[in-house]
Formats: structure tokens, sequence, C-alpha cells
């Protein structure tokens, strides 16, 4: 009598079951990868944004004076980050102003400066961080994703 090819239930439930095991153990390693990538991308966006903005503050294209912001970077609630700048001599920069420039921050993390979500930093004509209402004017900032944070400070 010549026996049926293939595998047994027990060998198939044993191989499910080292799978599983497998799955569960590499599951943590694979998060924390993640949110360490996106924080890496959420940092080069950031460091992408500030270093523009205040390029464009200190080329200050319509001649804002004194504190009046010449550019301002914006965090939406749609997680965009974006670059704008003075629409007129007399119009400072706006969250609603024209934009220059955008990036798609990472869903998972979060940006904080001294504590409370970012929203938006202004810079005025000498790229000096500018007092705007609803703004920060801290240069350091919080990431965090997960268990996993990062510090930057811009200067």
């Amino acid at each position: 009598m010549k026996r049926a090819g293939g595998f047994s239930l027990v060998e198939l439930m044993i191989t499910v079951a080292l799978l599983g095991v497998l799955v569960m153990i590499a599951g943590p390693f694979t998060a924390a990868w993640s949110n360490s990538a996106q924080l890496r991308d959420a940092e080069g966006h950031l460091n992408q944004g500030l270093g523009r903005a205040k390029a464009h503050a200190l080329r200050n294209r319509y001649g804002m004076i004194d504190s009046q912001p010449a550019a301002l970077l914006c965090l939406g609630q749609d997680r965009r980050l974006s670059l704008h700048e003075a629409a007129s001599a007399s119009t400072p920069a706006s969250c609603s102003s024209p934009q220059i420039w955008s990036a798609q921050m990472p869903e998972r993390v979060s940006v904080q400066s001294n504590g409370t979500a970012f929203a938006c930093l202004a810079f005025d004509a000498k790229g000096r961080p500018a007092a705007l209402s609803g703004c920060s004017t801290s240069q350091t900032f919080a990431l965090t994703a997960g268990s996993d944070n990062v510090s930057v400070t811009f200067n």
C-alpha cells in the first residue's frame, strides 16, 4: 500500500504556531523601526522648512520692517508643513498668505515647541523668530513617535 504525499495536520499546526511566535516577536521591532523612520523623515522636513523660512525672511522680498513676519512656517491640521511669505509690502506673512513650499509630515509624529503643539514659527527680516499671535518663538522642537523622541534645535 502506498502512502499519500503531503503534510499531516499536526505538522501544519506546528508550522502555523511557529510562524505565530515569530510574528509576535518581530512585531515590536517592526513598530520601533517604523517610528524611527518616521521621526527621521519629520526631522528632515522640519529642518528643511526652518532653513527655507529663514532664507526667505532674510531675502525679505517685500521689505518687511521691524518685527513684521517676512516668512512663516505653519503646520496645518492636515499634517502639512508649509512655508508662506508676505503677500505684499503692506501685508506681513500669515498661514493664509502665498505658499512657497510644503511637505507632508508623517501621521504618527507629533511636533511640540515649549511643551505645546507646534502651529507656526514666524521669522522677521533679520531671520530671527518674530512674535506672532498663536505662533511659537522657540527654535527648539520635540518630535515624538510612539516611545521614540528627537529634539531639534535650529539656529
